[in-house]
């Protein structure tokens, strides 16, 4: 019989149950003796400042929400057991009896990201508070405001409109603004 060679794969997960999916793999490849088959389990994850009214946050940012790397040797019985575990949907590519290996250096340029703090410069240089935008979408397409509060972990911006000579606080997303020149 010959040796199976390692190689990575990508299962579907809930969006946000990744971190639990993770728990559930390692408990299901005990309970099966099947750890020596599995290699690593990999979620694309980087640690992000976040400042908010004074406040700072941090926290986990995955860079592929529902989607987790497993470098493993795969088999009938262990691509069974993955399939089976809760919140899991199937494996990525080709098709669930054959899934198709993710190439190492796709791996390897994820991490690289995630060396480089990319999630972090996104939200670093993306929006900040007193930064003059125009939205460009809805009900109050044209307005102009200053950005009051940004919400990096929803897309959202809280921007200072004037209506009627009020200042009044707009919730818009992202892609519903522009910066001013």
């Amino acid at each position: 019989m010959t040796e199976i060679e390692t190689k990575w794969y990508t299962l579907q997960a809930y969006a946000g149950y990744e971190k639990k999916v993770k728990l559930l793999i390692e408990e299901q490849l005990q309970l099966n003796n099947m750890k020596d088959l599995v290699e690593e389990i990999f979620i694309p994850t980087e640690e992000v400042t976040t400042k908010k009214k004074d406040k700072t946050r941090v926290q986990q940012v995955t860079y592929y929400p529902g989607y987790i790397f497993i470098r493993m040797k795969l088999t009938d019985a262990l691509s069974h057991v993955l399939r089976s575990v809760p919140r899991v949907s199937g494996f990525i590519g080709s098709d669930q009896k054959n899934p198709k290996p993710v190439p190492e250096k796709e791996i390897l340029g994820i991490r690289g990201q995630i060396k480089e703090g990319v999630k972090q410069q996104e939200i670093d240089s993306t929006y900040s508070v007193g930064q003059k935008v125009v939205v460009i979408e809805g009900p109050f397409a044209d307005f102009n405001g200053v950005i009051d509060e940004v919400d990096p972990e929803h897309n959202k911006l809280t921007v200072l409109v004037s209506i009627f000579g009020r200042s009044t606080p707009l919730e818009v997303g992202f892609d519903k603004v522009r910066l001013q020149d």
